[in-house]
């Protein structure tokens, strides 16, 4: 099992086939967005570093952050992301926040065969008038080792680019990525392969099985289990990230807002949730 002093709910990431479609959706349900920035990289170990035609909007919080991701240049190098929006357009990356992405790799590669040597990925951050270069060391997982979704683990190298004072504030008043759900048709296996990859011990729920990270919290749940407590919510696929649970400051002025912007809120057993309809394929989930 992998051992790690630290590991967070860093990020997850919509990945959209209209990036300008989602920014409004989003914007819509309150969250301030960064401006466009495209990703940078190798796309070979031994080649330049280049731009990529892939970029995102990010919302930044106090605690974690949500990317929507899509492709900006067909015409550059997006093949690993349009595997991604081959399958679905919705919730496709989890990733997990460690503190050294290369003592990572290097401490808990022989036990977990499938992690990929840390790469460095890059993009030019909007700060100020002009942009400066955010740096992201990321351990990625082979193909396949976890369906569920894509999940790596990322160590940010410029964290102060990223959550800068002034993009922390929401007009929705989000203030922390909490959680997210993983819907599967086979939960135990899924908490085995999270768990193994991880490092991580569960507990076992009512309704299934929940991972506690150094912040946020990683639950797995049955298809039958999300279509009880979310009902009418539509799925693009199984298994899938299904919920992402989010902090705000009064759930009530959530609700406010949500009604103001004519999107219905639906109760649940931790506050109020969004349908996936009206975020990219994603139920949102919004707890104080």
């Amino acid at each position: 099992m992998i051992r790690e002093s630290s590991l967070t709910l860093d990020h997850v990431v919509l990945v959209t086939t209209d990036l300008a479609v989602s920014k409004r959706d989003y914007e819509q349900l309150g969250f301030q967005l960064t401006p466009e920035s495209s990703h940078k990289g190798k796309v070979r170990p031994d080649g330049p570093v280049e731009i990529w035609g892939s970029g995102n909007h990010c919302a930044m919080f106090r605690q974690g952050y949500f990317e929507i991701l899509g492709i900006t240049d067909p015409d550059r190098y997006h093949e690993h992301f349009r595997v991604l929006l081959d399958r679905f357009h919705g919730m496709r990356m989890v990733a997990l926040g460690c503190e050294n992405a290369e003592k990572f790799y290097e401490a808990n590669r022989e036990r977990v065969p499938q992690l990929i040597e840390p790469r460095e990925i890059g993009r030019d951050v909007p700060y100020g008038k002009g942009t400066k270069e955010g740096l992201f060391r990321v351990v990625q997982l082979e193909e396949g080792a976890f369906p569920e979704a894509e999940l790596l683990f990322v160590e940010h190298a410029t964290p102060n680019l990223l959550w800068q004072k002034d993009l922390l504030e929401h007009p929705n008043r989000v203030t922390a990525l909490s959680g997210i759900t993983l819907c599967s048709d086979e939960p135990k296996a899924t908490a085995e392969r999270f768990g193994r990859l991880s490092g991580r011990s569960c507990s076992e729920t009512k309704s299934g099985y929940a991972f506690s990270l150094d912040e946020g919290e990683v639950r797995i749940v049955t298809p039958s289990e999300i279509a009880e407590v979310y009902r009418k919510a539509v799925l693009p696929a199984v298994p899938c990230v299904a919920v992402v649970t989010l902090t705000v400051y009064a759930l009530d002025e959530m609700k406010t807002y949500l009604e103001e912007k004519e999107i219905t809120p639906h109760e649940s057993e931790l506050g109020i949730w969004v349908k996936p309809e009206r975020a990219g394929g994603v139920i949102l989930e919004f707890t104080d």
